[in-house]
C-alpha cells in the first residue's frame, strides 16, 4: 500500500455544495433521504450525535446519520445507489427512522463543526444562512416542506437497498477483484516485478479467503488511524480511504503513498461495490 506519507498543501475552508432537499423546497418525498453534500471530504469522527437533526415544530425526530466519504448513494433516495459521483466531496445523510409526515414543514439544523474537514478545515459559516442561537453558537437551517396532506396514510412500505455484494460475488468475472480484469493486479499476482510482489506482500487479494482475512481481520490501524475494514462503516474503513481522491485527483491527506490504483482511479461503479460491500458487514 505504499510507505511514504502523503501530505497535501494548506488547504481552504470546506463549504456546502449542495443540499437535498434544497432550502424552501416545497415538495420534499415524504420516503426521502436527507443529504448534505460538501466541497471535500469530512472526518467521520468528528460528528457528534447533535451536530445534524430533523426538526418540526418543537419536536426532534430520529433520524440515522452516516458519512458517505464517497457519494455512492443516489442523492435524497433510500433505496437506489448513485449512477456517478454526484457530490465532489463528502455527504452527511440523515435517514428518517420512518417516513415523516406529509403536508408540513420540517428542518434541517446543523451546527458549526470544528475541524469537520478530512484534512482538518475550518466549514465556511460566513453566509447569510448562518445564524447564532442564544448562546452565540452558529447553526444553518434548511426549512422544507413536505410533498401531500397531513391526512395521507402511511406508505405500504419503506424502500431500502437490496441486499449488498459479499466479497466472494466482488471476484466474480467483470467486477473489482475478478483475477482477469488485474484491476488489482499488483495484489493477485496477475502483475509482474519488484513492486508488485512487495505489493502482494503487504496486502494479498489472490482469493475471497486469503482477501477476506487480510482486509477484514487485519490487526491494528493504518495510516490515517482508521482499521484496513470497518464492517457497516465505509467511510471509517481505510481501504476506501485508500481508493478515493479528491475533487482534483489526489490522494487523501495522510494517506501512505499514492491512492491506488496508482495510475487511473477505480471506476465509481467499482468504489460503489466495495462500499456497499463494507456497508453490508463486510461479509465474505
Amino acid at each position: 500500500l505504499g510507505e511514504q506519507r502523503r501530505f497535501e498543501d494548506e488547504v481552504g475552508p470546506l463549504e456546502i455544495v449542495q443540499t437535498i432537499p434544497a432550502a424552501g423546497e416545497v415538495a420534499f418525498d415524504p420516503l426521502g433521504r436527507i443529504d448534505i453534500c460538501f466541497s471535500a471530504e469530512v472526518d467521520p469522527r468528528v460528528i457528534g450525535e447533535f451536530d445534524a437533526t430533523l426538526h418540526s415544530g418543537g419536536l426532534t425526530f430520529d433520524a440515522q446519520r452516516e458519512v458517505q466519504l464517497y457519494s455512492w448513494r443516489a442523492p435524497g433516495s433510500r433505496d437506489q445507489l448513485a449512477a456517478t459521483r454526484w457530490c465532489p466531496g463528502s455527504v452527511i445523510s440523515l435517514t428518517p427512522s420512518s417516513p415523516i409526515q406529509p403536508g408540513i414543514d420540517f428542518r434541517v439544523r446543523l451546527r458549526e463543526i470544528a475541524g469537520l474537514g478530512w484534512a482538518g478545515e475550518a466549514l465556511d459559516t460566513q453566509g447569510p444562512a448562518w445564524v447564532a442561537d442564544d448562546n452565540g453558537n452558529l447553526r444553518l437551517y434548511i426549512e422544507f416542506h413536505v410533498a401531500g396532506s397531513p391526512g395521507d396514510p402511511d406508505p405500504e412500505e419503506v424502500p431500502a437497498l437490496p441486499p449488498g455484494p459479499t466479497l466472494t460475488n466482488l471476484f466474480e468475472p467483470g467486477r473489482v477483484f475478478d483475477p482477469e480484469r488485474a484491476a488489482c493486479g499488483c495484489h493477485q499476482g496477475t502483475v509482474t516485478g519488484d513492486d508488485a510482489e512487495l505489493a502482494r506482500a503487504r496486502l494479498d487479494l489472490g482469493d475471497p479467503q486469503t482477501a477476506w482475512n487480510e482486509l477484514v481481520l487485519r490487526p491494528g490501524l493504518e495510516a490515517t488511524d482508521f482499521p484496513m475494514i470497518s464492517p457497516r462503516q465505509p467511510a471509517q474503513s481505510y481501504l476506501l480511504q485508500k481508493l478515493v481522491r479528491t475533487a482534483d485527483g489526489d490522494a487523501l491527506h495522510a494517506i501512505h503513498g499514492v491512492a491506488m490504483p496508482p495510475d487511473d482511479p477505480l471506476p465509481h461503479e467499482d468504489i460503489v461495490d466495495i462500499t456497499w460491500w463494507i456497508s453490508e458487514g463486510a461479509k465474505i
